[in-house]
């Protein structure tokens, strides 16, 4: 499997330690001069513990082995956490890459201060999971992310060191589902206590091939295997069944789905807090598989300047709105928009669909390596480098790309561009678009 050896140093391991009042202190490999994100404590402890335990679990599943592969629970990347804005954001996935959660602590879901802005990975272990299961809410829980939450033994300073193969396609499945998550729209919201009813209703085997279409009725959620008006398309209930014991804590459910049913989102809302389980169409399509994000890629180089511009007024923002930021750089809403899809191809924001905004975060990996972890994009700047492409009409664009001895033509019809290839003809642009469209594509017009 290809991977990138990145090397984590931590003071120790992660840990929760007892005591008459337990601080759960988050190991970090950041390099910052302060040695704390946030330090505080949590108002709601059973529930943070809880939404920390789902994270580990997803991150620890697999949902999905390949046939003639063995099952392997790999240490894929420990969860990325994320300080600014007053949040604390847990993201993850799965090893398959099939599922993508995400858990957000709000202002209100403790007492302290933010110290710092920034993102990491943590030091998630089996041992602390299972402290955290034995949290109680009469407990008083203070979180430490940062370096200083540490206990030194003795009189010697330990430094544990580890060296983690991060997997490809873990990295791609980062920008992809930020890709899927920003297209998604709201389908329906409901009770929390309707999704419970729906989970025990569903049989616990049986569902990975055959696709249930989940939609609000006059008992509740039901589900059908006939597409409906307004209905999300489920696969693998397996993987839904992660907030089952959340459900009971939760206020409501916010589901959303991308226009072409290839991914949805289930927002659980806890008042002070949220957990956001995304999931691919099919648990074998993780989302590293998938192309949302080249489009934005290929074109970052359309509008260095005000890609440059929205770049630097970065900071850790719990929420990026382009209006606001067109005004604050002097640019305008279409080019920040821009800007931030290409910002989210490249790792530097993620997208938090219920909010219905990006957030900026940085992913911990060569940052530089972003696009060559896409074959198509590379194949696509082949051909504009070996000048294989040659306009045919500019409206609608229409444009004949040689490739492989063949010409294939591009074409823009309803101003989705279409190609004649056999991958396209394949897929129909579900799983993003053929590098012949890719290189095209570089032939539209710029954001203005």
């Amino acid at each position: 499997m290809s991977s990138i050896q990145h090397t984590y140093r931590y003071l120790q391991p992660s840990a929760l330690h007892d005591g008459s009042a337990p601080r759960l202190a988050l190991a970090t490999s950041d390099g910052q001069a302060h040695p704390h994100f946030f330090e505080g404590r949590l108002l709601q402890p059973r529930l943070i513990a809880e939404l920390l335990a789902a994270v580990h679990l997803v991150v620890g599943s697999r949902f999905f082995t390949p046939p003639g592969m063995l099952e392997r629970l790999l240490a894929l990347a420990d969860p990325v956490v994320t300080s600014g804005g007053g949040l604390l954001r847990f993201e993850g996935f799965s090893a398959c890459c099939s599922a993508y959660i995400r858990a957000d602590l709000l202002p209100d879901a403790y007492e302290g201060e933010v110290l710092g802005k920034g993102t990491t990975n943590v030091d998630f272990n089996a041992p602390m999971r299972a402290v955290l299961a034995r949290v109680r809410d009469g407990a008083d829980l203070h979180l430490s992310v940062g370096r200083e939450a540490l206990e030194l033994r003795a009189s010697d300073e330990t430094i544990v060191e580890r060296k983690v193969p991060l997997p490809v396609r873990w990295l791609r499945g980062m920008v992809e589902v930020q890709a899927y998550q920003a297209a998604m729209q709201p389908c329906f919201q409901v009770p929390a206590l309707d999704l419970v009813r729906l989970l025990r209703s569903l049989p616990r085997a049986g569902t990975r091939r055959t696709p249930l279409w989940v939609a609000p009725a006059s008992t509740g959620l039901a589900s059908t295997t006939r597409p409906s008006e307004g209905a999300v398309r489920l696969t693998e209930a397996a993987r839904l069944r992660v907030l089952e014991p959340l459900l009971p804590r939760a206020r409501q459910v916010q589901v959303f789905a991308d226009p072409r049913q290839q991914a949805n989102a289930w927002v659980l809302d806890f008042g002070s807090a949220r957990l956001t389980l995304a999931l691919s169409s099919e648990v074998w399509r993780g989302f590293s598989g998938e192309g949302q994000a080249l489009s934005a890629l290929i074109q970052a180089t359309g509008d260095g300047a005000a890609l440059a511009r929205v770049r630097a007024a970065l900071n850790w923002q719990a929420a990026l709105e382009p209006a606001a930021l067109a005004a604050q750089i002097g640019g305008s809403t279409p080019q920040v928009g821009h800007a931030l899809r290409v910002l989210g191809a490249s790792g530097l924001v993620g997208f938090d669909v219920a909010a219905g905004h990006y957030f900026h975060r940085v992913l911990p990996f060569d940052l530089g390596m972003s696009e060559d972890l896409h074959p198509r994009l590379l194949d696509a700047r082949a051909l504009l480098n070996e000048g294989a492409l040659e306009m045919v009409s500019s409206a609608p664009l229409q444009v004949d790309v040689s490739s492989g001895g063949v010409v294939h033509r591009v074409r823009e019809m309803d101003g989705e561009l279409q190609c004649t290839c056999p991958w396209f003809s394949r897929f129909q642009g579900l799983r993003g678009p053929c590098k012949h469209v890719l290189a095209a594509s570089t032939l539209r017009p710029s954001h203005s």
